[in-house]
């Protein structure tokens, strides 16, 4: 299989989108999809994501696949903000891994 496009959506958008169709037509692959997303999805208005979105794009390390993903996972320590990147060749200084935490800690999840 060839990926023609790549595009990243808030984990909000993929659980509204799974909910919206009938558990029936679900692949496995989706109905796990929803399943841990119904239980992981910490942040649903999609506002305060596009809000937390914008402020994360101000650190200057940081493409759209780390945004994402940090708005997906929400850390509130610095070791799970290391973990997330500890894959990436990206390297964070702490001033970068400071304004990740404040902007993530800002918000309260459901």
């Amino acid at each position: 299989m060839e990926i023609k496009d790549e595009e990243y959506v808030f984990p909000v958008e993929v659980l509204n989108a799974l909910d919206a169709e009938d558990e029936e037509d679900l692949t496995h692959e989706q109905a796990i999809a929803l399943e841990n997303l119904t239980r992981q999805t910490k942040i649903t208005d999609t506002d305060t994501l596009k809000e937390l979105y914008s402020e994360l794009e101000e650190v200057d390390s940081l493409k759209d696949k780390h945004i994402f993903k940090l708005l997906e996972i929400v850390p509130v320590h610095e070791s799970t903000v290391r973990g997330i990147f500890s894959k990436e060749r990206v390297k964070l200084d702490d001033s970068d891994i400071e304004n990740i935490l404040e902007v993530t800690q800002s918000i309260e999840t459901e």
